[in-house]
């Protein structure tokens, strides 16, 4: 094995080492809100849409597309149940298009991570930011989980507890300037905007009905991800008990209004640099491949010779065989090596042959089309060069042999 070969061999165990070591470590969650539906981490919703595609009774689907790209494809011509989860800002020109597809009776429920101040004068709300999520300050701490209770008393049990969930889950308190304009769907005991006081002091999901529909506002949209749906004590109930105001109509999540981060992971080498044993098997290939490059390049540096074209000999073959018969005044070999040749000739022009002679009269009569040639001529010089050619105790000489070469040329040369 040479030096080469050995080189390849370690950088390949080196690969396979590392990619082992690293597929054996334990793996890191990612606790980055996406709200993607490719995305399998906490805080994605692969599980989340999942589990409501096999639940919504009239269907559930995810797409990417805006509202106004839903009602230019004509999505949303009859009523739907619409989810609309951000991580972003909603813009205030959303508002509008929202409530005018709950006037005509579809169910919207929005849920965005950061605020929808721009909201409150339209809608007649205060919405007053309560915390951001960030895993490093949970991480190795103990902080106590506080309860979301369900107060609304259609169908299910008034001040229920539905799950405990940290402080940091609950983005924003929506409070109502007008109770009577909202109902109340579930609210949090922070400690200081307690429920216990007052119902209407920390409400993060209430609802407004107005025409035939219904907006569901949901402060805390984290509580609508895998993390939640996977466990009761986060939120699996508060999930069901929402979607459960639109089990009567097809529901459509989009995903138009997240940020970009989910989108990059359709690129596969996305997915290989996100995994650290890809990461690191990536690397280290690259690097074996530069190195390859490098110490290869330096081996097989060679000058370039410079090459002659080859000859073709294959005239100067002929022109020696006919010269040779020639001289030795085998005339009717030469004859006879000048048909064949004219023979194969035709035929690869034509596909005619002219050496079958059960179907000579019709190959004549063709050739002679092809070639404006007169047939019977045609006729009486194919059977003399024949004639000549094979009767062995005819004597063929120089003049003839000249002449009827000339008229398998003329007849070559018209084809």
């Amino acid at each position: 094995m040479n030096s080469r070969n050995k080189f390849i061999v370690v950088v390949v165990l080196m690969l396979v080492a590392v990619l082992f070591i690293e597929y054996r470590m334990p793996r890191r969650f990612q606790w980055n809100p996406t709200y993607s539906h490719k995305d399998a981490q906490p805080f994605g919703c692969m599980v989340f849409d999942s589990i409501m595609a096999q639940t919504m009774p009239c269907g559930y689907t995810v797409v990417e597309k805006t509202l106004w790209q839903m009602q230019r494809d004509s999505m949303l011509n009859e009523p739907h149940g619409i989810v609309i989860l951000s991580t972003e800002n909603l813009e205030p020109d959303l508002l509008e298009p929202i409530l005018a597809l709950v006037e005509q009776g579809h169910v919207v429920l929005v849920g965005a991570s950061i605020n929808m101040y721009e909201w409150e004068e339209t809608l007649g709300l205060q919405i007053v930011w309560n915390s951001s999520f960030d895993i490093r300050y949970i991480a190795g701490k103990r902080f106590a989980k506080r309860p979301v209770r369900w107060v609304d008393t259609d169908g299910y049990p008034a001040d229920t507890s539905l799950c405990r969930v940290y402080d940091s889950m609950i983005n924003n308190i929506v409070i109502p300037n007008d109770s009577s304009s909202f109902k109340l769907l579930a609210t949090y005991d922070d400690g200081y905007y307690s429920v216990k006081e007052s119902k209407d002091s920390a409400a993060i999901a209430i609802s407004m009905s107005k025409g035939k529909g219904e907006l569901i506002l949901l402060s805390a949209p984290l509580l609508m991800t895998n993390y939640a749906i996977l466990d009761y004590d986060n939120g699996a109930v508060l999930i069901h008990r929402l979607m459960n105001r639109m089990k009567h109509l097809p529901v459509i999540r989009t995903e138009a209004y997240i940020s970009e981060e989910a989108g990059e992971k359709e690129s596969p080498f996305y997915v290989l640099l996100e995994r650290a044993p890809f990461r690191w098997a990536l690397y280290l290939a690259f690097i074996g491949i530069v190195f390859y490059c490098i110490f290869t390049a330096r081996r097989r540096q060679r000058p370039i010779p410079v090459i002659t074209q080859p000859q073709n000999g294959n005239l100067e073959f002929v022109c020696l065989i006919g010269t040779l018969f020639w001289q030795e005044g085998n005339h009717q070999g030469l004859l006879k090596r000048k048909l064949t040749y004219t023979a194969e000739e035709i035929h690869r022009q034509t596909g005619l042959d002219i050496m079958d002679g059960d179907s000579e009269k019709e190959t004549i009569a063709q050739l002679a089309r092809l070639t404006g040639m007169d047939p019977d001529n045609l006729r009486v010089v194919i059977r003399n060069v024949k004639e000549a050619a094979d009767t062995s105790y005819r004597i063929v000489t120089a003049a003839e042999v000249k002449a009827l070469i000339a008229e398998l040329d003329k007849i070559v040369s018209n084809i």
